[in-house]
């Protein structure tokens, strides 16, 4: 997908979204984009994923530096959607976007980020992701949108929060004839994405260290 088509898919997500009730100023954007890395790193504490890029022990800081290069790679092929108060988010990413690598997280990077090039956990998380990306390649195509995050405050799970933003989502996909595609690494949570109309598509085991779901809304695809 070219970076003409990115945008306009995007654009009909954005618009869809503010008709829908969603805040704009809640969108992803520069001025909030420390809010998102804020409400991520304190709903994946505990995560397996990031259990194990951390070797088990849970770095919040350095989390959250990976996490505001990670977004500003992305904002050209991403959009953000979250509630007034940033207690949940979802990011999602259109048809056929490329894959981010270690050289856009480069180019994004300040210079205080540089010292995450040289730093375990980037390059666990780099290998995790491109074994990810063969699991749920197969599953993405010019009509499937992969929802990258979906995150909500420990405080506030289980309150309504997620699924507002995940219910304008899906009525999105079905509005225009798309799927969603994502991922879980928590057999909690295909229970949950069961509830919302996934199907469980993939399941492995990465490195014998956790494992890994892939789950597809097709809905009311045309």
């Amino acid at each position: 997908m070219s970076k003409e088509e990115i945008s306009r898919s995007l654009s009909e997500l954005r618009e869809f979204c503010i008709k829908s009730g969603i805040d704009e100023e809640a969108l992803l954007s520069p001025d909030n984009l420390d809010r998102y890395v804020e409400t991520s790193i304190d709903a994946y504490r505990n995560y397996p994923m990031f259990m194990y890029v951390f070797n088990g022990n849970y770095d919040e800081q350095t989390l959250a530096r990976m996490f505001r290069v990670d977004f500003k790679s992305r904002k050209q092929k991403m959009l953000g959607i979250s509630d007034g108060d940033y207690e949940s988010l979802i990011l999602v990413e259109p048809p056929k976007a490329k894959r981010t690598g270690l050289l856009q997280y480069l180019n994004a990077a300040d210079p205080p980020s540089y010292s995450l090039m040289l730093n375990p956990a980037t390059y666990r998380q780099d290998s995790f992701e491109k074994y990810a990306l063969k699991k749920r390649k197969p599953f993405l195509d010019e009509k499937t949108w992969y929802i990258y995050i979906f995150a909500t405050k420990k405080a506030f799970q289980r309150m309504g929060y997620g699924k507002k933003l995940m219910k304008v989502l899906l009525s999105f996909a079905d509005t225009n004839g798309y799927r969603l595609c994502l991922e879980t690494n928590a057999t909690e949570n295909v229970t949950m994405y069961n509830r919302f109309g996934f199907s469980l598509v993939d399941t492995s085991n990465y490195k014998q260290r956790m494992a890994h779901y892939v789950m597809l809304y097709t809905g009311k695809v045309k």
